[in-house]
């Protein structure tokens, strides 16, 4: 999820540090933000003043994020078969092991020893939402062959109860040890039941999870402060579950897309860390932010303490960019136009300005390509003196159940960020 976050911050080319460049700007980087659960709480943007000639930023100001993650039946099969310690054996790697039933889930596709006995057990099952943060998963029926030997139907010989509490027990130790071995992986300080926790009724054969949402905000402090998962449903495909942090009901859903942030939750995150820096995020009387334009482009105003331009001065600035998808994981950024307001607290001659202007894109371009943090996740190139093509590495996503994540498609729309990928 963190590194999620940061790769559509960088892929937007919104990363603080794009703006220190040339400008010996004192902002914090990525690898420094200390997470504690006691001050993980966003940095709420002050009400800026009605201002003559000054525009609020960002368009949508409440932080929100919206993320729906599909978790299709082929993908999670794959996954199973792969689960070490399972006493389960997959029969056609190439055939699910779940798939919808009308409005149930069938689990089949297995040989399962249970005492010795080999069993082919077909199981339905109703999956519910019970509440933010809590699933649950309820068996309505079980039938079973024995997969060697005569053919029959669950006999008084065998413990229905026995042989349940066997296959749900082997599906989650094995899901929990699968994450433990992918956070480990991706030296996450976290172990699987920081995070998920089980528990099953024997007799109502009703497997709970309650997530804990909690561990995210640490890892992102002052960019999520609060984040809940809202919904859990299926469909032919697979499961879906629906994650919210913020007024996320104020998120338009796109087809196609299953990640949305708004501007908001982005400007809160950068105005955090440039605080007491040369960047003011937020200057007074002047426009300044983060935003996302109904345009599909994205602006960065704000201003700048040029310490090492002739007199030190303050610059006034809006940068104006357009992120474009080249590729899968692959953005194609362009700095259209940078306007700059005022310096040395008068406007600015020509000769200047052009000089400003151009100090802001090299430091742009020079920064993405450059920066030691920008380089873990992506790999950028220039094309030319105002474009840069970036590409997202596989160790820009944080896998734990699922391996990796693939960004098809990108979209900017009046404040907000929409990213479409594939687990």
């Amino acid at each position: 999820m963190k590194k999620l976050i940061l790769a559509a911050i960088v892929a937007a080319g919104l990363s603080t540090a794009v703006f220190a460049g040339d400008f010996n700007l004192d902002s914090t980087g990525f690898s420094d933000l200390k997470a504690s659960r006691e001050n993980s709480q966003a940095v709420p943007v002050p009400e800026q003043p009605e201002l003559l000639g000054a525009e609020k930023s960002p368009n949508m100001p409440s932080p929100a994020l919206d993320m729906t993650i599909k978790l299709p039946f082929k993908s999670l099969t794959s996954r199973l078969s792969e689960l070490p310690g399972v006493k389960m054996e997959v029969l056609d790697p190439g055939e699910p092991i779940l798939f919808r039933q009308g409005d149930h889930i069938a689990f089949s596709n297995v040989l399962v020893n249970y005492n010795g006995i080999e069993i082919e057990p077909i199981i339905l099952i109703k999956p519910f939402f019970e509440g933010n943060n809590k699933l649950a998963l309820k068996v309505m029926k079980i039938d079973a062959d024995i997969a060697f030997g005569p053919k029959a139907v669950f006999g008084p010989q065998l413990d229905k109860d026995g042989l349940m509490e066997m296959v749900m027990t082997n599906l989650t130790t094995g899901m929990l040890e699968s994450m433990d071995a992918a956070f480990l992986k991706n030296k996450v300080p976290l172990r699987a039941k920081d995070v998920l926790i089980f528990t099953y009724d024997r007799k109502s054969w009703t497997l709970r999870a309650v997530v804990n949402p909690n561990f995210v905000a640490p890892l992102l402090p002052g960019l999520i402060s609060n984040v809940s998962l809202t919904n859990f449903s299926f469909d032919d495909a697979g499961f879906a579950l629906s994650v919210h942090s913020g007024s996320a009901n104020a998120i338009a859903q796109l087809p196609g897309y299953n990640l949305a942030v708004s501007d908001g939750l982005l400007d809160n995150f950068i105005l955090q860390f440039t605080k007491a820096s040369d960047f003011e995020l937020h200057p007074a009387g002047k426009e300044g932010g983060l935003k996302f334009r109904a345009d599909g482009r994205l602006e960065v105003a704000g201003k700048i303490y040029a310490r090492d331009a002739f007199l030190k001065p303050n610059v006034y600035f809006k940068a104006v960019m357009l992120a474009e998808q080249a590729g899968p994981n692959t953005i194609k950024l362009r700095i259209e136009r940078v306007d700059v307001d005022q310096a040395y607290g008068l406007g600015v001659p020509g000769f200047i300005n052009n000089w400003i202007q151009g100090k802001v894109v090299s430091s742009v371009i020079a920064t993405i390509t450059t920066n030691p943090e920008i380089a873990k996740v992506v790999s950028a190139r220039k094309l030319d003196e105002k474009t840069v093509l970036m590409t997202l590495k596989n160790s820009a996503f944080l896998p734990s159940f699922a391996k990796g994540a693939v960004i098809r498609d990108l979209k900017i729309g009046n404040g907000l960020l929409y990213l479409g990928f594939d687990l």
